[in-house]
């Protein structure tokens, strides 16, 4: 295409402001500068003015790689913005065209030197005068509505000082606040407003408040039915904040999600300088508006610095992230805010989560995150003693810190400074915090609870649908974790992590290590340092699952420190390649000894127990988990289910070699008949474990047809759920001394000695 406009400005007038206003084609999306939209025939989206004029520069230079300093001095002309900045308005625009950053379609990065449109972009002919018609009604249009919002305004400001109106909701989403400030430099303010809204609602216990994960979705969304339906609330809260000079103006709007009616609304005017005391009165007057019975009480807030809010914000944005990254960032942030005000509570609490995180997101060792957050949280409860943030923070810290250092006291503790965050507000990161403690206390139904409750309040999250998946995996309910997690792909479709995840709560394949690997290639920079040890260990056990060990040592190399339960596998694979079962077992036992509410930890003891002909305590260990399988003569008491079928052919084959022929008999029957009736989400462990029990009933043929589909499905060794290898598999022994046993065990060595090459040679 002709490239369009000047390299010195992107500010146009008379002819060249015609030209500007043309419409362009790109891919199937259709550019139109002057409405700040894109279109592709079936859904128009709305880009900010800054992320459009990103856009038009890049189009003008269609081919050509734009600098980063030639796009600040086009699209932030003498203003002076961080690279976050450039890096968010990037980002928006890669959203609006469903454009990935790995895999660019539209906008490719050039690393440490800007950005360059790859696809080609055709201007459209014949649209000029339709666009000027369209800017001529939306001047006119513009200028109704000033005439309108000034009439508001004088309305306003004639009711009397404390005059605040009631608007009775059960239920509301508080979208982002949209930035219609000239230069476009206050994203963080409009995001940090839609935050402290969103915190003083949800301190109104009969108010069900959406948090900002699921609204924030709806961005620029003009649909408030739509937001109402998907949500599930009764009322939309959004708005607008306009910034010329110091002049700083808040427009706010509550509309009924279900017919579109507006309910109220308010224009609030302050100067840049005293943005924090804006912001907060914003927020507690809608408090006020909302709850009939809320009366503000005590001292007045302290008055934060603007420029150390500002730093706070972007270091808020940043910890959201949750990428090692992104979390050394937010640590600069909050550091930088600090200094300018040392008592500033909030930015303690943001330091404090964020050096947590990064001990559960990077490497930084657990106990050296503690001790760095905890000072930062306690400075923060001084100031603050009654912050639902703080006391939540705390009480994750004290949680971390009980489990890291054996001081089981610290839980009580822990588990008051949550009973107290939730008392002051019902928030979905509270209520996911605590569900970890009370699944270390053992109260894993408590847990799923406030995990449920958490979804309730943020139910487009695939994050938590992630972490209820997870402690579904501990409580041995596989089939079930497996399902939720799905819901997480749902939602998040598009995540980067989504194979290190699905590892978690998934039985490997073939295929799926295939995936990881190939994952692996495509993103080295990830893997290069293992900034992120969670997702190298998943890596790990994947390529040690068919043998790689050259691939599995490249990746070992470079994690440091080990978590714990990580060291507990590596050293159970190590015994298991000697079949030293006896100390499997007693390792495994001391690991059921610091998880003692964990199903999943009781599960894996039972089975090392069993490889160890320890069969009586097989037995036991089982009924711990399962009570109801006490009393054999009442048949009824065994209720398969699809998370528990591995769990019953396991007491099944116990039960058999410990004599009871018949009743074993009868469950590996039963087992059967569920397994070829019912819905199970994995079926390649179906097939496994039907080729179990026939080989258990005796119906060899039949055994071997099973195993076989199962080994053509993929199924391999996951060593994430097992340390034992097919060959080494009791339940299967009765086939053991057969000849296509033999040579089924062969062809699945062939398979995985193929993988392990191709793994060890792209890796090592």
């Amino acid at each position: 295409m002709n490239k369009r406009g000047s390299t010195n400005g992107l500010v146009n007038t008379g002819e060249e402001a015609v030209k500007y206003s043309q419409q362009f084609q790109l891919g199937p999306w259709r550019v139109c500068p002057k409405r700040n939209s894109i279109n592709n025939g079936e859904q128009t989206r709305t880009l900010d003015n800054k992320s459009m004029q990103l856009l038009m520069l890049l189009i003008q230079q269609a081919g050509n790689t734009v600098s980063k300093e030639l796009i600040f001095e086009q699209v932030w002309a003498g203003k002076v913005v961080t690279a976050d900045i450039l890096s968010v308005t990037m980002s928006k625009i890669r959203k609006a065209l469903d454009d990935d950053a790995r895999s660019p379609k539209f906008i490719k990065t050039i690393p440490n030197e800007g950005y360059v449109l790859v696809t080609h972009a055709q201007e459209i002919e014949g649209e000029i005068r339709t666009d000027k018609l369209c800017v001529h009604i939306k001047n006119r249009v513009l200028l109704g509505l000033i005439v309108l919002s000034v009439i508001i305004w004088q309305w306003v400001v004639s009711l009397e000082s404390g005059d605040i109106e009631q608007v009775r909701i059960g239920s509301i989403a508080v979208l982002p606040f949209a930035d219609l400030s000239p230069q476009q430099d206050s994203q963080y303010f409009a995001a940090g407003l839609s935050d402290g809204i969103i915190s003083q609602l949800s301190q109104i216990k009969s108010l069900k408040v959406i948090s900002r994960d699921s609204s924030f979705i709806y961005q620029n969304s003009d649909h408030v039915t739509e937001v109402g339906r998907a949500l599930q609330v009764e009322s939309v809260l959004h708005g607008s904040i306009q910034k010329l000079g110091e002049q700083i103006r808040v427009q706010i709007r509550i509309v009924n999600a279900k017919s579109g009616q507006l309910l109220w609304s308010k224009i609030f005017d302050g100067k840049t300088p005293q943005i924090f005391e804006l912001q907060d009165d914003v927020s507690t007057y809608l408090k006020g508006v909302i709850s009939p019975h809320f009366k503000k009480e005590g001292a007045e807030p302290s008055r934060v610095n603007a420029q150390a809010y500002e730093w706070y914000l972007m270091g808020q944005y940043h910890w959201r992230q949750r990428t090692p990254d992104s979390l050394h960032k937010a640590v600069n942030y909050f550091q930088h805010s600090l200094e300018l005000e040392p008592d500033y509570a909030d930015a303690h609490i943001g330091l404090a989560i964020s050096y947590a995180f990064l001990h559960t997101y990077g490497n930084l060792p657990e106990l050296d995150a503690i001790n760095a957050a905890m000072p930062h949280i306690s400075a923060a409860l001084k100031i603050k003693p009654d912050s639902a943030m703080a006391l939540a923070t705390y009480g994750m810290l004290l949680s971390d810190q009980a489990k890291a250092t054996g001081d089981f006291a610290l839980y009580r503790q822990s588990q008051t400074a949550f009973e107290q965050s939730l008392e002051v507000q019902s928030s979905a990161i509270t209520h996911l915090w605590y569900s970890t403690l009370l699944t270390r206390l053992g109260k894993q139904s408590d847990a799923v609870t406030h995990l449920e409750q958490a979804i309730v309040l943020n139910p487009l999250s695939a994050s938590l649908k992630r972490a209820l998946s997870f402690l579904l995996t501990s409580m041995a309910k596989h089939d079930s974790a497996q399902r939720v997690y799905q819901q997480a792909i749902r939602l998040e479709a598009k995540s980067d992590a989504q194979l290190f995840n699905a590892a978690k709560v998934s039985r490997h394949t073939i295929s799926s290590i295939a995936q990881m690997f190939a994952w692996h290639q495509q993103t080295p920079a990830l893997f290069d340092t293992c900034s992120s040890i969670e997702v190298c260990e998943q890596q790990v056990l994947a390529y040690l699952s068919v043998g790689a060990k050259q691939a599995a040592a490249s990746l070992l190399d470079k994690m440091q420190p080990l978590h714990g339960h990580f060291r507990h596998t590596l050293q159970v694979l190590a015994l298991s390649e000697q079949n030293q079962n006896k100390q499997i077992l007693a390792l495994i036992q001391n690991r059921v000894f610091q998880l003692p509410y964990s199903a999943q930890a009781r599960l894996e003891l039972a089975y090392a127990q069993f490889q160890g002909g320890k069969l009586e305590a097989a037995k036991q260990t089982l009924l711990q988990l399962y009570p109801q399988w006490q009393n054999q003569s009442d048949r009824g008491s065994f209720d398969l289910t699809a998370d528990n079928y591995q769990a019953v052919a396991l007491y099944a084959v116990v039960i058999k070699q410990l004599g009871s022929l018949e009743y074993a008999a009868y469950l590996f029957q039963e087992i059967d008949k569920f397994l070829q009736q019912q819905p199970v989400f994995d079926q390649t462990q179906v097939r496994f474990v039907l080729a179990q029990v026939h080989a258990q009933l005796g119906n060899t043929p039949q055994a071997l047809v099973f195993l076989r589909q199962a080994l053509e499905m993929g199924w391999v060794e996951s060593f994430h759920q097992q340390w034992w290898t097919l060959a080494q598999d009791l339940l299967l022994a009765p086939l053991h001394s057969e000849a296509q046993f033999k040579a089924l065990l062969k062809q699945h060595g062939q398979a995985r000695e193929a993988l392990r090459v191709r793994l060890n040679h792209g890796v090592g």
